[in-house]
């Protein structure tokens, strides 16, 4: 028979390899983590994320030294460390659910800004109590120190419940937004987000059954790796100045809505022309020809969150907007105008045209329906040029107040 001594001398190498593997893996994914793969919102999350893992990692390197980490320190940093590993994963939690909400639907963003103090506050409650709890002579309800080792209270579960807070927030988010997703892509990344719970629950019953192993370290890594890498992956489908969907990922949408198409179902494909964008870079020079195109992105993003329909940047400045909400076609015109007037962040408001075209048979291609709504679009653009126009005057005046 092995002795225990010699057993312990085996896996203690194991453990550490394990623990150091997965630190060094954390930083490198932290450090290729930036805004090219995401919202602001949505990479500050996931860093935060990052960083809580680190941290939990960090404090389970107490178990290459075993039970004699309970006498080896003194015993208020070894409680602290105790609960800065029960915190970490509790902040783990947190910036997930911070993550997923990051992607929630702009109507419901919209809805927040008139109660955000309230939310804020409920956002953080869970949190919060868990703080509280950990970090005050409160923490004798979760766990015990006796004089060479650690007893575990019933109170523990209370911790557990309030992570589950956000990972169920999280989940039903993410299961909103599946269902609401316009392709394939989009339910693939929620998919992801779905089954991030299931990570959590299997890695707490691995905890159970491997007691002083690093089990959650094993877990982690696969999945924030997965994350990163869908995370990048959409970018591929992103635009980089405006962050809307780029020709390719239109492309596949209009595509995949052809084969659901009908005369009582018709997809409508409307192609959107911001005027005069070359007397904006001519006149108040390209910065502020790239704020045109983010502003007028901005407003294509109002209209499209809260109806059936995808927006993106077909090139230049040109944009494609697609759907099949029935008041798309009728309205959209009137949507675009008032999106610019209450959002707009210019000191003019930009002009467009628009080229619009339906589909009602399956027979069509997304070339062909660019082609019939780049048609509509020029017959368009012809008729509003034939009116006097003030907007290059205005585009001087703005110069003007600049220069002075």
């Amino acid at each position: 028979m092995v002795p225990q001594n010699y057993l312990e001398l085996q896996i203690k190498p194991f453990i550490f390899l394990i623990l150091l593997v997965s630190f060094l893996s954390l930083n490198i994914i932290y450090g290729k983590t930036n805004e090219n793969i995401g919202s602001k919102r949505e990479v500050r999350s996931f860093k935060g994320m990052l960083i809580s893992y680190m941290v939990y990692t960090a404090v389970d390197f107490r178990l290459i030294i075993g039970d004699a980490f309970y006498t080896a320190f003194p015993r208020l940093i070894v409680m602290f460390i105790i609960s800065a590993g029960f915190a970490a994963m509790s902040f783990s939690c947190f910036f997930w659910f911070l993550h997923v909400r990051a992607s929630m639907h702009l109507k419901f963003r919209i809805k927040q800004r008139n109660v955000v103090n309230f939310w804020n506050i409920l956002v953080h409650t869970p949190l919060f109590c868990v703080l509280i709890i950990l970090f005050t002579p409160l923490h004798v309800i979760v766990y015990e120190l006796t004089e060479t080792t650690v007893v575990f209270k019933p109170a523990l579960m209370f911790i557990l419940l309030m992570d589950y807070v956000y990972l169920i927030a999280a989940t039903g988010i993410s299961i909103y937004n599946r269902k609401n997703a316009k392709t394939k892509s989009e339910k693939k990344k929620y998919n992801s987000q779905i089954i991030f719970i299931l990570f959590f629950t299997i890695s707490g019953l691995l905890i159970a059954f491997l007691l002083n192993l690093p089990a959650i370290e094993l877990c982690i890594i696969p999945v924030v790796l997965k994350l990163l890498l869908e995370q990048q992956d959409s970018q591929i489908y992103t635009d980089a100045l405006t962050k809307l969907y780029n020709r390719r990922r239109m492309t596949d949408f209009i595509t995949e809505e052809i084969e659901t198409c009908s005369e009582k179902k018709p997809l409508t494909v409307i192609l959107v022309d911001l005027d005069y964008f070359k007397s904006i870079n001519d006149i108040l020079g390209h910065d502020e020809g790239d704020k045109a195109l983010v502003s007028f992105s901005q407003s294509l993003k109002n209209i499209v969150a809260p109806i059936n329909a995808f927006a993106a940047r077909w090139g230049g400045d040109e944009f494609v907007v697609a759907g099949k909400d029935q008041e798309l076609p009728e309205k959209f015109r009137e949507w675009l105008r008032e999106s610019l007037e209450n959002n707009n962040k210019l000191n003019y408001i930009p002009e467009f045209s628009v080229g619009i075209t339906k589909c009602t048979s399956q027979d069509m291609t997304c070339e062909q329906l660019i082609i019939k709504a780049d048609t509509e679009l020029y017959k368009d653009k012809n008729e509003r040029h034939k009116t006097s126009n003030s907007f290059v005057k205005r585009l001087r005046e703005v110069k003007s107040r600049a220069d002075i």
